[in-house]
């Protein structure tokens, strides 16, 4: 189902963005590696696609006046395809979905508890020749045609075709998130309380690291020093890698859903407080050094539910409790109203990876794919 408003009515937003109701909370979001689709994990563990592709894209409905030369976005003409959505629930809820070759997902199949794969299109279909065990954690090494999965403890390397083992190893915990280093050569596997090493080329537990918490996200800085996590209790997760040691930044006033670094800003950024916080990398507080903080956008009374980074540019998209969503400079004040609030939380934010594409989902089912013309940020 799409909404519908009259001309006069609408925001910036309205214009380029086009939006579905999905009537379920969603939890996830996820563009595939060619950008061909957006995918939406939600609250029921139903599965949601629908195609980036825009047959009324936002340049293509821009018009210049002739008397002023001001530049208009007109409304669209034409309804929105629906999306595809599986008819039951599909998909396990605390195992985030990993992306899987140019096209596809994977993901922990909600009833039979092993590894399956949804294509574009929102066919969903079993890995086969993977291991017959319950993932309990996946990430994608999308270069090396890879997907790293964690079966409880065991850490697995999976080909993206078909699934088949390719490598595994022991470790001595469990693996409840995976995080690739930007380089793949990296696993840091976080589980029990420990984040855990291991080489990818000729998989060896390298070392493991004590880090308390109740990890969220986990991320690498691009340098490869630093691993950023966002935890539950309401804490920033900082992990020396070279010195093999952590710490935390504590007394956040929410969970901090979203850690992120941008290789643009040089900075890494987070949720969780009144406004986006973040310091400039790679000087990171960690143990009595106070590090390099930045300010970015302005604050609120309203908690930062969720960020996301841009790929290429120093901005971060923002989503608030009250599905408001800005967009601002990453260490300035600078922000841009992308969506008015509409009662409603943010609860997933994702960019595709040209950039020109962001996905916003939230606790009423709303699905949006915003899609910035090309001369916005010029």
């Amino acid at each position: 189902m799409t909404e519908h408003k009259p001309p006069q009515a609408m925001t910036l937003f309205d214009l380029i963005a086009r939006t579905w109701a999905l009537k379920t909370e969603v939890r996830g979001l996820a563009f595939n590696a060619s950008g061909s689709a957006l995918s939406a994990l939600l609250a029921d563990g139903r599965l949601a696609f629908v195609s980036v592709k825009d047959a009324e894209s936002p340049d293509s409905r821009v018009r210049v006046e002739a008397d002023t030369g001001r530049a208009n976005i007109r409304p669209r003409t034409k309804p929105l395809p629906p999306p595809v959505i599986t008819e039951v629930p599909v998909a396990r809820l605390e195992v985030r979905p990993g992306r899987l070759g140019d096209q596809g997902l994977a993901f922990a199949h909600a009833e039979t508890g092993v590894l399956w794969r949804a294509t574009a299109r929102g066919q969903v279909l079993a890995m086969n020749a993977a291991p017959r065990l319950a993932p309990t954690a996946l990430a994608a090494l999308p270069r090396a045609g890879l997907l790293a999965a964690g079966f409880g403890s065991r850490l697995s390397l999976l080909a993206e075709a078909g699934g088949a083992e390719i490598a595994c190893l022991e470790l001595p915990h469990a693996v409840a998130r995976i995080a690739v280093s930007a380089d793949e050569t990296r696993l840091a596997c976080w589980g029990d309380g420990q984040v855990s090493l291991v080489g990818v080329k000729e998989p060896a537990l390298g070392s493991t690291i004590a880090c308390a918490g109740d990890l969220l996200e986990l991320t690498w800085s691009p340098c490869g020093r630093w691993l950023l996590g966002g935890c539950r209790d309401k804490a920033l997760l900082l992990v020396d890698v070279a010195a093999g040691t952590a710490d935390r930044i504590v007394d956040f006033p929410a969970p901090v859903h979203n850690v992120a670094v941008s290789p643009a800003a040089d900075a890494m950024v987070a949720s969780g407080a009144f406004r986006v916080v973040g310091w400039r990398l790679p000087d990171l507080p960690f143990g009595t050094h106070d590090g390099t903080p930045i300010e970015t956008g302005k604050p609120g009374l309203t908690l930062v539910d969720r960020i996301a980074v841009h790929p290429s540019r120093d901005l971060c998209a923002v989503g608030y409790g009250t599905g408001l969503v800005m967009l601002c400079r990453i260490g300035h004040g600078d922000e841009m109203l992308v969506r008015e609030g509409t009662g409603d939380a943010v609860t997933a934010l994702a960019w595709s990876d040209d950039g020109a594409h962001l996905a916003i989902g939230g606790t009423d089912g709303g699905l949006s794919i915003a899609t910035f013309p090309n001369n916005m940020f010029k």
